[in-house]
């Protein structure tokens, strides 16, 4: 690990005038070391910020600090992201965070032991694992509501202007049809109506920590806001499972017993999920400087999915049974 004082590069530069900005830090032994790389594809993970181990002296490092990337400034409000996780924190489900800059872009958490490892969506199919997460989502609609609230359907608008804004003329060439079918969904949610709960809106499972005993906690807060709970499990079972029969189990946990409409509405938010996030991923193979980061990839991939559950004959009977 490196010493205050010892950065070589802009990024490490960045990392140290976010280190001596903590209270108590900018004369102390602080030693920082780069932390989990990231990408986009086959696993989305660490995209969205670089990140950072840091520790006193040498002691293990027990902070971990992240600085987002400035080509995300459109769709995380720092100031949102650690409000929502210290609401989640005294609830027990994430690290506490400890300090935050919005000038610097930065925020500092608690670091979880190195015997946590990260979650893989094969470990989202064991059932002590899924159950402890979908409780640990659970209690977290229970909270006290955000200070925002959204749907997917708000951050697809937020992609396209962005997407226009960046002289992106089409996605794909079927992409007006997908965004013409999503507009069906979000008309037949809307119309049925739904819950806005405080969530962590995140489906991902490298968002996920898992313990040697099988305990989780959440982390990643800078999609949560308050939404559907649907869309908050049914992004979190479109990560983890393809297949209906996989997800009826999931839904009886969270339930407390399986029905079709409650089904529907996670496969048809799912269905919203991805073409928002194929759409942020052409934006951002068109506007980051981070060409090592494989967005293209990302966004074809989630686009694929996308045009896949279209073309599902149900399709159609799912937006009639909400």
């Amino acid at each position: 690990m490196k010493a205050l004082g010892q950065a070589s590069t802009v990024d490490e530069k960045a990392a140290e005038a976010a280190i001596r900005a903590v209270p108590g830090w900018a004369n102390a032994d602080m030693r920082y070391a780069l932390g989990i790389a990231g990408v986009a594809s086959p696993t989305h993970r660490a995209v969205d910020s670089q990140n950072w181990f840091v520790a006193r002296g040498d002691a293990p490092a027990t902070y971990f600090l992240k600085i987002l990337h400035t080509d995300q400034s459109d769709f995380i409000d720092l100031d949102r992201s650690v409000s929502a996780a210290r609401q989640a924190s005294t609830l027990g489900l994430t690290p506490a965070p400890l300090w935050h800059s919005p000038e610097m872009s930065a925020v500092v958490f608690d670091r979880l032991p190195e015997a946590w490892h990260t979650a893989r969506m094969d470990d989202l199919r064991k059932r002590n694992v899924l159950e402890s997460v979908i409780a640990a989502k659970s209690t977290l609609h229970g909270g006290t509501p955000l200070g925002e609230t959204w749907t997917v359907f708000d951050r697809i608008r937020v992609v396209e202007k962005a997407l226009v804004d960046a002289a992106v003329v089409e996605v794909a060439a079927d992409g007006w049809w997908m965004r013409e079918c999503v507009g069906d969904i979000e008309a037949a949610i809307i119309a049925t109506g739904f819950d806005e709960k405080p969530a962590h809106a995140d489906g991902l499972a490298s968002n996920i920590m898992i313990a040697p005993d099988g305990r989780v906690q959440l982390v990643d807060f800078d999609e949560a806001r308050n939404v559907d709970p649907f869309y908050d499990i049914g992004i979190l079972l479109n990560e983890a499972f393809q297949f209906d029969s996989e997800m009826q189990p999931a839904l009886e946990i969270f339930e407390g017993q399986f029905r079709q409409t409650s089904l529907n509405r996670c496969r048809l938010y799912a269905i919203a999920d991805d073409l928002f996030w194929g759409m942020w991923g052409m934006l951002m193979d068109r506007v980051s400087p981070r060409g090592g980061i494989e967005f293209l990839k990302y966004a074809q991939w989630r686009l694929l999915r996308c045009r896949m559950a279209l073309h599902n004959p149900r399709f159609e009977f799912m937006l009639r049974t909400l």
